[in-house]
């Protein structure tokens, strides 16, 4: 994961915890209640980054999934093909060897 992939919530996780901490010390003049304002905002910006990264994880698992199964199911149906040409050709064999049983 790229650091360039997460700045727009790097910086919006930074506006609200400078918003936040103006707002508090604008209206409660309390250095204790702004430190922790800014703290509990940060952990909140912190939580929203961990589950965004998470799941933009989940979905490259998924593509990688996606991918190994589309490949597997792919060679499953050449080797159905292969089988069902050579089960064909088995018949195919089969029944003219009968015709030449017949006609002698």
């Amino acid at each position: 994961m790229n650091i360039r992939d997460v700045i727009p919530e790097l910086i919006l996780i930074v506006l609200m915890a400078i918003s936040g901490i103006i707002t508090v010390s604008r209206l409660w003049q309390d250095a204790v209640i702004a430190v922790t304002v800014l703290v509990l905002l940060l952990a909140l910006g912190g939580l929203f980054l961990y589950l965004i990264i998470r799941i933009r994880k989940l979905g490259e698992e998924q593509r990688a999934c996606d991918k190994q199964m589309r490949a597997v199911l792919e060679d499953l149906g050449r080797q159905l093909v292969a089988k069902q040409d050579k089960t064909t050709q088995t018949v195919i064999e089969t029944v003219e060897s009968l015709k030449t049983r017949m006609y002698r």
